[in-house]
């Protein structure tokens, strides 16, 4: 059963060092407390939500004091009354479809014709993904800036800038093309692309001082009844 959510707080952050853990796809492993630490700095408030929900257990994770803030905003605005919190997230996603049901009973042609719609995007052809991908970084000066390494999120390709501030990913038959932002691993800077893989050269990324980040076990306050 989902637990509906009030407040999400970290009590006590955690001291260990981030960059020492064993990394894995979208978390550390801490071994201090043999756990996984999930790294929500590139999740949106609905996806740390859900996560939270669901969990059956603890969760230890790490996202910045300015996503901790947002999120507990956009806990408070949510409408309680009558309402599983979930349905309303998902109402931003398939809003479309409640009026697509209640005009079903009484018209047909409408459903069928936002239905071939539907199915059409499901239908469509995997996109085809480059061989590689390359592209520069740039400090706030818009200078090179080399050995800065990079990821593809939740993926194991990564690399570092060369002293030209170039990078480039080699991308095999096994790539998700799914998986397209590209996040710098840095405690000094912060800064993700949106990749693009309909070409190989992607937009510049520019790098910005880093947030400092909170670490450590996610407490929740559950939602009054």
């Amino acid at each position: 059963m989902k637990t509906r959510i009030n407040e999400v707080t970290i009590a006590e952050p955690c001291t260990q060092n981030w960059d020492e853990m064993e990394k894995g796809a979208g978390f550390n492993f801490c071994k201090a407390c043999s756990k996984n630490v999930i790294d929500f700095s590139g999740y949106t408030n609905a996806e740390i939500i859900q996560i939270l929900a669901n969990s059956g257990s603890s969760v230890c994770g790490r996202l910045s004091q300015n996503q901790l803030n947002q999120l507990n905003y956009h806990l408070s605005v949510v409408p309680t009354t009558n309402r599983n919190w979930m349905k309303y997230l998902g109402v931003l996603a398939i809003g479309m479809s409640v009026f697509v049901m209640d005009a079903k009973a009484e018209k047909l042609k409408t459903p069928t014709e936002i239905t071939k719609t539907i199915h059409s995007k499901t239908d469509d052809k995997k996109p085809v993904v480059p061989k590689k991908i390359y592209g520069y970084v740039i400090g706030a000066d818009n200078k090179a800036v080399a050995g800065i390494r990079l990821t593809i999120l939740d993926t194991k390709y990564a690399t570092l800038t060369d002293k030209n501030g170039r990078y480039e990913i080699v991308l095999d038959d096994k790539f998700d093309a799914s998986k397209n932002q590209l996040v710098v691993e840095s405690m000094r800077y912060s800064a993700f692309l949106t990749l693009d893989f309909s070409k190989e050269k992607q937009n510049n990324l520019q790098l910005k001082k880093a947030e400092p980040m909170i670490m450590g076990k996610i407490a929740i306050a559950p939602k009054k009844k």
